[in-house]
């Protein structure tokens, strides 16, 4: 299968392009200086482009930077994902465009299903949202990701264990609960979709196992230090989001989802977010 993926200079996009290479597909890389969704008329790239498949996980991620620069938060997360899903319909392609949990206010606890209504309290949320209705506008489907982590590129997980090898003070926001989405995991139920001929609408992605938090997942990366090395298992000092002066936009504090829908096409439920964090961090040591 010829497989188009965007952003593949990102977490995500590495990790599909990886993943999906290595599975004997061809994988038609397009990362941004190649199709760069900031640009109006990106999609263009698509016209003459002998794909079957468009999986689009770019986008602006950062929160700040969307509150910052709302303009370009809506070229790159609402619009170019418009004009890549009208060009894949006009071509019968299928497209698959990943998004956020960000999208839901998270206000209550409890799972998020695809069907509760989006409520999104920052420029990055609505934008993802925007984007999300236009995909499923022209016959896409969505898959909403939360908290990557991979070995593509540093994220929490990295950075605590970095900092607990090091004897460093840990800390760790606890106040705000999602579940987590390890890339590899990411990939493989791509791949689910695809077999399964992509199925419209919208899908949750993200690992099972025990809503948490920051600080939860701080823990458990110091209790896999402790059993793995014998090293004393280090505090983490509890933050709350109020404060991290960084964080000028709103975060939503309960956005876990519910991932029934995909476990129905995959015939199975995503493994546990902490078997994946331990693979992560075997697999960080050994590299070390």
């Amino acid at each position: 299968m010829r497989i188009a993926i965007t952003g593949t200079t990102g977490r995500v996009g590495r990790a599909l392009a990886d993943h999906f290479s290595a599975a004997g597909h061809e994988v038609i890389e397009l990362p941004r200086s190649v199709c760069d969704l900031a640009e109006p008329g990106c999609a263009a790239v698509l016209e003459d482009l002998d794909f079957e498949v468009l999986l689009n996980p770019a986008g602006l991620t950062s929160l700040e930077q969307c509150e910052d620069q709302p303009g370009l938060a809506q070229q790159v997360n609402a619009t170019a994902p418009g004009e890549l899903a009208k060009i894949c319909r006009k071509r019968g392609k299928k497209l698959l465009h990943f998004s956020t949990d960000y999208v839901f206010d998270g206000v209550a606890p409890g799972l998020r299903r695809e069907e509760d209504p989006p409520s999104p309290l920052s420029v990055y949320g609505r934008t993802k949202e925007q984007g999300e209705r236009a995909v499923v506008a022209e016959g896409g489907t969505v898959m909403r990701v939360s908290w990557v982590f991979g070995p593509e590129k540093p994220a929490f997980p990295d950075q605590i264990l970095a900092k607990a090898l090091r004897g460093e003070e840990l800390s760790a926001i606890a106040d705000k609960f999602s579940l987590p989405a390890y890339t590899p995991d990411i990939a493989a139920w791509t791949e689910g979709l695809l077999k399964a001929d992509m199925p419209g609408g919208i899908f949750h992605g993200c690992n099972s196992g025990p809503v948490t938090s920051w600080h939860g997942i701080a823990l458990e990366i110091t209790e896999f230090l402790h059993k793995r090395t014998g090293q004393p298992q280090a505090e983490v000092r509890k933050l709350s989001l109020a404060e991290m002066p960084a964080f000028r936009a709103v975060r939503p504090r309960h956005t876990a989802m519910a991932t029934d829908k995909l476990e129905t096409v995959l015939g199975k439920a995503p493994r546990d977010w902490r078997e994946a964090v331990r693979q992560h961090l075997e697999a960080c040591l050994l590299s070390r």
